[in-house]
């Protein structure tokens, strides 16, 4: 007999996980030597079994499908599986006689043995795992009511074993208290506070986040009161939330500058964002970030007049001439209600169905009342031509939906074409705030470089506007994905 000898531990700490792996082996290596088994390889596997997945088990399948290997040691069934797959796959493989044996300390399974104790064991290890998960949670639920922290002390807190519960560390608590002082003046970054104070950003803006830190623990939508001793008040950590959700400015706080492409223009050559700077007290100038720091085109200054011409050209794209939006509209009319009227006759011959089932209904019933025919037969005959009357409603209210759509959809996609329009039209005479949010309806951004643009990524139906041709077929150039024609498309703001 060549055999796996296959240890498992779930992975909880890595020093009782490799006792436990040890104990198995010892004990199993005693196992193959009374039976005269022997131990072609040993697997050793830190993975919990409650799902599928695991690869070493994986693996040693494999081999013994492929013949390689035909028995497994193992110090419990719970040790190969835990979850109806794993098992399955092992009851399989021994019913097929590709598995000879299953030996474990305290029996030997066999092909020719009754399925049903094994599938019992299997059932059991599965039902154990799910009980302990449901009493794992139940207990987390109750130690969160008593407003005990469930998992690594955060940074401020040390976990007091002794006490079981968390411990303020005064000195890291201190620089909590300064990052929340620091931020809720309002003229701080927290990449500032983070160089300030000696730590990563991440952490700064995760300490900013929790409320834990004020006494308060959320889990699962719902809040419970902690414990242990807050580093912070609650109004402290509620005036940080407001700073961070721009509702609180400090007045020590500079004005924020507003410019209006900002954000939407993107370096070519780095993929770096261009931000802005007002230079000379009112000129305003766009340039790349740089953020990673390997980028020529730092230095290359735009200014808004440029950047305003890069801009127009960019959602000029998108518009068409007005007698060409008209021309296509009545072309794709017309077509419609050509198809409209190839398919009219469908529609009659399904009304003539339904007409004709109505008169049939109306027969029966004179019958039955006549008494001509007794009730098992008119109520069975009476149920077939409702069922098939229905049928025929059904198909007659799916064609006049969708026809009916045909059209309507042909109108909101002129009205695309007239919106965008419009938009264009009005961009160089609007306001700096009007100028953004039509580009905040044409596109998501475009990429700039030598001042040239080299990329566009306009918003769905722009993009397909933009890259059509002039002339065409409407419907073609717009097609509608879905039902909903609104889908894909956002009427600009202030033609609502």
């Amino acid at each position: 007999m060549r055999a796996f000898l296959y240890c498992r531990k779930s992975s909880e700490s890595e020093d009782k996980q490799v006792m436990s792996l040890d104990a198995q082996e010892t004990e199993l290596r005693r196992v193959a030597e009374r039976d005269g088994i022997e131990v072609v390889k040993v697997v050793r596997e830190s993975m919990s079994a409650k799902a599928p997945g695991r690869p070493l088990f994986m693996e040693m399948l494999r081999d013994i499908t492929e013949g390689s290997v035909d028995s497994i040691l193992c110090w419990k069934l719970d040790r190969l599986a835990r979850n109806p797959i794993d098992g399955g796959s092992i009851s399989w493989l021994l019913q097929q006689n590709q598995l000879q044996a299953i030996v474990t300390h305290e029996r030997t399974y066999l092909p020719t043995d009754n399925v049903l104790l094994m599938s019992v064991e299997f059932g059991m290890s599965n039902q154990y795992i799910r009980d302990l998960s449901a009493n794992v949670k139940r207990g987390n639920r109750e130690k969160l009511r008593r407003g005990e922290w469930l998992n690594r002390a955060p940074y401020g807190y040390r976990n007091d074993r002794n006490v079981k519960k968390l411990v303020i560390h005064e000195l890291e608590a201190q620089k909590v208290r300064d990052i929340f002082d620091k931020y809720n003046t309002g003229t701080r970054s927290i990449k500032d506070i983070a160089k300030e104070l000696g730590l990563y950003k991440s952490q700064v803006a995760k300490i900013l986040g929790r409320s834990m830190y004020c006494g308060i623990m959320i889990s699962n939508g719902i809040e419970y009161k902690t414990s242990y001793e807050p580093i912070i008040s609650k109004q402290t950590f509620d005036l940080a939330q407001e700073v961070k959700d721009g509702v609180r400015v400090s007045p020590l706080r500079p004005k924020s500058l507003f410019f209006p492409y900002r954000g939407f223009m993107n370096c070519a050559e780095c993929g770096c964002r261009l931000t802005a700077t007002k230079k000379k007290g009112c000129y305003d100038y766009y340039y790349c970030t740089n953020g990673k720091g390997i980028c020529s085109q730092h230095q290359n200054y735009l200014n808004e007049t440029k950047v305003l011409k890069l801009v127009a050209q960019v959602i000029t794209n998108t518009q068409f001439d007005l007698e060409t939006i008209e021309i296509m509209y009545e072309a794709a009319r017309e077509k419609t209600q050509n198809e409209l009227g190839d398919t009219e006759k469908f529609k009659i011959d399904l009304v003539s169905e339904i007409d004709q089932i109505t008169r049939q209904e109306r027969k029966l019933l004179q019958t039955f009342t006549a008494e001509l025919i007794d009730e098992t037969l008119y109520k069975e005959e009476a149920r077939r031509l409702k069922k098939e009357k229905a049928q025929f409603e059904t198909t007659l209210a799916k064609y006049n939906q969708t026809h009916g759509q045909k059209l309507a959809t042909l109108e909101l996609t002129k009205k695309v074409f007239l919106d965008c329009n419009r938009a264009v039209s009005e961009f160089s005479s609007s306001s700096p705030e009007r100028k953004r949010e039509i580009i905040e309806t044409l596109l998501w951004n475009f990429a700039v470089q030598d001042e040239k643009v080299l990329e566009i990524n306009y918003k769905p139906a722009y993009e397909v506007m933009a890259n059509a041709p002039k002339t065409g077929d409407l419907k073609t150039m717009l097609p509608i994905r879905d039902s909903n024609p609104n889908s894909w498309y956002q009427k600009p703001e202030s033609y609502h």
